[in-house]
């Protein structure tokens, strides 16, 4: 892993912030996003903990620019992985709002990964999803 803990842990942070709740089930995906990048569970889990409490305050405009300062420390080959982890954040719940979709659009975009890239990676991951909710 070339990614400092911090960074991963910001971005998985501004994923779970999308929707105001940090759940069982995501505290789960932390777990698997911290065996994905190699990174011991608890202090993965405490820097998450962490950045939340840092986003938790700012407005939509500040979580841009959090997501924009932190993806650029990203290492490009850890980008997509990364992505897949805030995906995995997102739908893990069985809902998916349009804020979500937004964030995850931000992140993409400011990981260098293409709109139509992240698109399919979410169709991808919701294919296996069939009780996924879907708010529009």
């Amino acid at each position: 892993m070339n990614t400092d803990i911090k960074h991963i842990a910001a971005l998985v942070a501004t994923a779970i912030w999308a929707d105001g709740e940090y759940d069982a089930a995501e505290k789960i995906v932390v777990e698997e996003v911290a065996d994905a990048f190699e990174l011991n569970a608890d202090d993965f889990a405490t820097a998450v903990e962490a950045e939340l409490a840092v986003i938790e305050p700012m407005d939509s405009e500040a979580v841009e620019a959090y997501i924009l300062e932190h993806s650029a420390e990203v290492d490009d080959e850890e980008a997509e992985m990364l992505l897949q982890a805030v995906l995995q954040v997102v739908i893990v719940d069985g809902v998916i709002g349009e804020e979500e979709i937004e964030n995850v659009l931000s992140i993409a975009s400011a990981l260098g990964i293409n709109e139509s890239r992240a698109v399919l990676m979410l169709a991808d991951l919701v294919k296996d999803e069939p009780e996924l909710q879907i708010l529009l």
